[in-house]
């Protein structure tokens, strides 16, 4: 049987994991490591805003700065996610070369999430599923599916990052819905219609109080069988902590953190439109797409929101999107090729999302 190393992490908050994570996929990739899952608890309250999140729009960077929360960038896909000290995020960094690995983050997420969802119905004798594109679910006793749990999964070139998260103890709901800006158009195709209403604990449901280390140990059974390995406690090696210092000072700098905001963009030129709409891709993630139209061309393009994409880094599907659109006319079918153009790349995709929807919104949003 396989042998992985395991990590239990409890010295970062959860917005320092934006540093944590690139060292693991560096270690990885390097194979510096074996494959390796990590279980971290936080000591205190912060937030992550995902690579492709806008930081003045899908969080509320004012309130969180008023409020002495942290708040990190990190290289990883999905949403701004809230981690306080009743919330526990796991971390399974993989080579892709390891016959294991599923061949795409859709498929990343069905099989981790669904082991997980197993484990929780199991152990607490609750209803837990998962729901694509990227959700762990719970039904509470008004009948309603509620999310416990947020997941991230980027495929690079030669690692994958698959994260999933439960929110085991009571968060503080309107701070976490004052902190995050969720846009109504999220919740389209859900029960659920505001972040109070979306989210629940675990403990809430199971009825008592769960330690810990009792979801640690649950995970750490289940990640075993779905991938039909030992974990074996482990630490950091010295190689590690050297990436993780060099890392620190290049993703808590302000340009990082902005480089997502269209204030980017400075002040427009005469003769410049601003252009935006945001939706939710049916059975998918979150997208806002804001075009600088001059005259019957694509000034500029900003493409954001809840998206997964992989990869992220040297470059990501959405940058090279935005680069090949920038400065032609507004021909829907010469956007649909350009945009098939990058997502045939080997290891180039935006989960859930086709090369002829993105034209059309694209497309959409320059003549709206």
């Amino acid at each position: 049987m396989e042998t992985w190393r395991f990590l239990e992490v409890d010295w970062l908050s959860y917005a320092q994991t934006a540093i944590y994570r690139p060292v693991l996929m560096r270690a990885v990739s390097e194979e510096i490591v074996p494959e390796t899952f990590s279980f971290c608890t936080f000591p205190v309250p912060s937030l992550v805003l995902n690579f492709l999140n806008d930081p003045e729009k899908e969080i509320n960077l004012d309130f969180c700065m008023k409020k002495g929360i942290p708040v990190y960038r990190v290289i990883s896909s999905g949403g701004p996610i809230f981690g306080d000290t009743g919330y526990i995020f796991t971390f399974l960094h993989m080579k892709r070369s390891n016959p294991k690995a599923p061949p795409d983050a859709p498929a990343m997420f069905e099989k981790t999430l669904t082991g997980i969802a197993k484990g929780i119905s199991d152990h607490f004798g609750v209803e837990c599923r998962f729901r694509p594109l990227n959700d762990v679910e719970v039904r509470c006793e008004d009948g309603i599916w509620r999310k416990i749990g947020p997941s991230s999964c980027v495929y690079e070139e030669k690692a994958i990052q698959m994260g999933s998260g439960i929110q085991v103890k009571a968060p503080d709901s309107d701070l976490i819905a004052s902190a995050i800006a969720a846009p109504p158009e999220k919740f389209v195709d859900k029960e659920a219609k505001s972040i109070q209403e979306r989210i629940t604990y675990l403990e809430k449901v199971v009825g008592r109080n769960i330690d810990l280390s009792e979801i640690r140990d649950l995970y750490l059974r289940q990640m075993e069988n779905v991938f039909d390995v030992k974990l074996v406690l482990g630490e950091l090696e010295e190689k590690e902590k050297d990436y993780y210092r060099a890392m620190e000072r290049e993703y808590t700098n302000n340009e990082f953190f902005m480089e997502r905001s269209e204030a980017k963009f400075g002040i427009l030129p005469p003769g410049v439109e601003r252009k935006m709409i945001q939706f939710k891709v049916p059975g998918g993630p979150f997208m806002r797409i804001i075009v600088l139209r001059e005259d019957d061309r694509i000034r500029d393009l900003l493409i954001s929101g809840t998206v997964h994409a992989s990869p992220l880094r040297p470059t990501s599907p959405v940058h090279e999107i935005e680069k090949a659109l920038k400065g032609q006319p507004l021909d829907i079918g010469l956007f649909e090729s350009k945009i098939e153009q990058i997502l045939s790349r080997k290891g180039f995709q935006i989960a859930k999302v086709s090369s002829d929807f993105l034209a059309q919104k694209i497309y959409e949003c320059a003549v709206s």
